[in-house]
């Protein structure tokens, strides 16, 4: 009888490969206990199949991580649940600007840091920015970008010109942008609370429930056994030279 059967179902789906093969051989009882978590997400009905896929792509592709295995698998998982490569691209964009956290994390430690030296707040004069507008008058303009809106005006409109139309071409519906947001301002690599709290926000107000944004972070708490994907296949070579040396 196996001693994995979770791990033995989940690897024969496609969600996991050769990587954990020996952690299923060395650790079966923990493999199964983690198996037994990732159950607990495919199984359920509370999310679309082919959004926890995408969630978990948008985990892996975002800067803040990066793991290339993950988003090969995730890119197969999604297309296999009949996800079109314009839902795929457009994963990879809302990851692309995750940038714009650099300014609303360090734009306003600037302005703090320039007071405290007392130096100038300089003001640029903005020209036509309509999409900054735009975005404004949906409610959606995060407060932590006023100082460069003030200060820069020009970039934060060409940067919301990438970024917002997202939220508008319906190739993902809205509630999905926002679990997808969620994913990966909450991810452990990560870790951006003004985010996650922002578009749990957006998520409540477009109709999500409880129940759903408690499984987009759980998907997310699974991001850890990755540290065993990437180390395990490495100490299972290094063993081997050092049995063969």
């Amino acid at each position: 009888m196996s001693k994995t059967p979770n791990f033995n179902a989940l690897r024969a789906a496609g969600l996991f490969d050769s990587s954990l093969d020996s952690m299923a051989e060395w650790a079966p009882e923990w493999t199964e206990k983690f198996m037994t978590l990732v159950q607990d997400t495919q199984l359920t009905n509370i999310l679309d199949p082919k959004l926890v896929a995408l969630i978990r792509l948008n985990i892996d592709v975002t800067a803040t991580h990066l793991y290339a295995p993950g988003v090969r698998r995730h890119i197969r998982e999604a297309l296999k649940l009949g996800a079109s490569r314009a839902e795929i691209l457009e994963v990879f964009k809302l990851a692309s600007v995750v940038g714009i956290h650099a300014c609303a994390l360090g734009v306003p430690i600037l302005e703090n840091e320039l007071s405290q030296a007392g130096l100038a707040d300089e003001v640029t004069p903005a020209g036509a920015t309509p999409v900054c507008d735009a975005v404004r008058e949906q409610g959606m303009f995060n407060p932590l970008w006023e100082t460069i809106y003030r200060w820069d005006p020009t970039y934060l409109e060409n940067f919301l010109k990438m970024g917002f139309g997202l939220w508008k071409d319906r190739i993902l519906p809205p509630l999905w942008i926002e679990f997808l947001c969620i994913a990966g301002d909450a991810t452990i690599t990560h870790m951006y609370q003004h985010g996650t709290q922002r578009h749990i926000e957006a998520a409540l107000a477009l109709g999500a429930s409880r129940e759903q944004i408690l499984e987009v972070l759980k998907i997310v708490s699974l991001q850890g056994i990755e540290a065993c994907e990437m180390g395990i296949p490495m100490l299972d070579e290094a063993i081997k030279a050092s049995n063969n040396s």
